[in-house]
């Protein structure tokens, strides 16, 4: 099959934009299809391809790999406008409703990029289908415009939540507007079942893998010099971040000097600000760092340093963190739930997830980790990720595309 890749994110930001559609279109490529990914450029000031560059790279290219293509966005003046700090909100909320009725949501000037190579793209690779994948309404917009430019099928990616992310009333005006695509798949189940609450297409659910740098070796083990702790990701509530720093510092202190010189705190993701702030107010007793997102190879030294891992669940959304963080080997906390797909994925890849409901769990759940950690029994899992792998996942997708061919 020749099939078009949408992603809303350039394959060489790091960390996990972009790693969902750029690892299955390498997994589709081992397959024998002919995978085009198009994605914005990372940086908008980077120059745009050219159509000749464009179908000269698409004649020249050997499919054994996929064939990434990057587009310079093209600002409007009304994307300007909407950008601008000084807009006040009531007309910030006209602007929006603008885009997203004109000009393909508030990413417009990456539906412009992509309308203005459609010639070359189509002319050079006639795709079979479009995968597109939901990062934002724009994306969307970019499939469906070149699946219609091409006279081909079109799917949607849920990779996120469609509920929190578009507001409620445009639900049924989107749910139109995308009436269509021919199928859709989902990240997840949670995310598969809201979708669907909209979407009434055949969907599939196919679970994103891990990063090969965040699979730890078999003899992997944490540092024996200090008792590192990380706190992984966005932590999405001040509550629930305040609430899991005052366990952890509860805990601290309730061991005495001896404790607090073991005992490192880390933190790496987005709300660096945030965790900073809350780690002044929490009176953590031991040494603490903070640092933003990092990429997987860094975020993997850290994790297998750790003697257990932990992140901020969100009640709207999937963790594809957790898998990752399983594939570590060692022990995962996370605070203060967690959905029960979660629960179910961990017993499918023998992962130690530990779910903290209050502070007092979680106290009693970093008192079993640390002694496990000095007596030396960390890592006790050996996690099987064989159903979850991108190729697992590929096989999955490349089922639904030819069921949607048939069609």
């Amino acid at each position: 099959m020749r099939c078009l890749f949408i992603s809303d994110v350039s394959s060489r930001a790091g960390g996990v934009y972009g790693l969902r559609a750029a690892s299955f279109a390498r997994a589709m490529a081992r397959r024998g299809h002919q995978i085009l990914l198009l994605s914005p450029t990372l940086d908008p000031a980077e120059p745009t391809l050219s159509p000749a560059t464009i179908r000269d790279r698409i004649a020249a290219h050997d499919w054994a790999e996929p064939l990434s293509l990057e587009l310079a966005p093209r600002e409007t003046a009304m994307l300007r406008l909407h950008r601008s700090s000084a807009l006040p909100q009531s007309l910030r909320r006209l602007a929006t409703a603008w885009l997203i009725a004109a000009e393909g949501g508030v990413h417009g000037d990456w539906v412009a990029a992509a309308r203005a190579a459609h010639p070359a793209i189509l002319d050079g690779f006639k795709p079979e289908i479009v995968w597109a994948n939901f990062g934002n309404l724009s994306n969307l917009v970019v499939g469906q415009q070149l699946a219609r430019a091409a006279g081909v099928p079109w799917t949607i990616d849920f990779k996120d939540n469609f509920a929190s992310y578009v507001p409620g009333r445009l639900h049924g005006v989107l749910q139109r507007r995308f009436a269509d695509a021919a199928a859709f798949t989902g990240n997840a189940e949670l995310h598969a079942d809201i979708a669907a609450r909209w979407f009434a297409q055949p969907h599939e659910v196919i679970y994103s893998s891990i990063a090969p740098a965040m699979i730890a070796a078999p003899d992997s083990r944490p540092r024996s010099d200090k008792f590192l702790v990380t706190l992984i990701g966005s932590t999405y509530t001040d509550e629930f971040l305040e609430r899991f720093l005052s366990g952890f510092a509860a805990w601290v202190k309730a061991g005495g000097t001896e404790r607090r010189d073991a005992t490192l705190f880390h933190y790496a993701g987005a709300a660096d600000n945030n965790v900073r702030a809350a780690i002044g107010r929490s009176g953590l007793e031991c040494v603490a760092t903070v640092e933003g997102n990092v990429p997987h190879d860094r975020l993997a030294r850290l994790c297998h340093d750790a003697a257990v891992n932990c992140y901020i669940w969100a009640p709207f959304g999937f963790h594809h963190k957790a898998l990752e963080l399983m594939a570590c080997r060692r022990p995962l906390i996370s605070f203060p739930g967690e959905h029960p797909e979660t629960f179910v994925l961990a017993d499918r890849v023998r992962g130690d997830l530990r779910t903290c409901t209050d502070e007092a769990q979680l106290i009693a759940t970093f008192d079993a980790v640390w002694q496990d950690w000095r007596a030396g029994r960390i890592p006790a899992t050996d996690p099987d990720l064989s159903s979850v792998t991108w190729d697992a996942g590929a096989g999955q997708l490349e089922r639904m595309f030819a069921a949607v061919l048939a069609r």
